[in-house]
């Protein structure tokens, strides 16, 4: 078990277990990588086909309701780059079932590509 020294009314103290709990949340915090707002469309694609669902994007696109299926049409088959917060990610990944940190990751790795 690890034990930290906190610095509290001019002298130190052992942390408590509490205390302890919060740095090693922020300590793991400072250690994620930063999530880009923007990715190529070369470099979305290449992380969907390493997770092995780059396939379902044309279904899923398909499933969408008019208009949403020809806007999101239009930004798969033309946009060059993809926006993390744009409501193309966030349709697919509805339809995708992925999670907003599983959504991060991915562009975590296509920035990586």
């Amino acid at each position: 078990m690890m034990t930290a020294l906190i610095f509290d009314s001019g002298a130190y103290r052992e942390a408590t277990a509490e205390e302890l709990a919060e740095i090693e949340a922020r300590e793991a915090e400072a250690l994620q990588p930063d999530v880009p707002q923007e990715v190529s469309m070369r470099q979305a694609r290449l992380a969907l086909l390493a997770r092995g669902v780059l396939g379902q994007v044309d279904a899923a696109i398909e499933s969408l309701p008019s208009p949403d299926r020809e806007a999101a049409r239009i930004e798969w088959d033309y946009s060059s780059v993809v926006a993390r917060n744009s409501p193309l990610v966030v349709m697919m990944g509805a339809a995708l079932e992925l999670t907003d940190s599983e959504l991060d990751q991915l562009f975590i790795s296509a920035a990586e590509l």
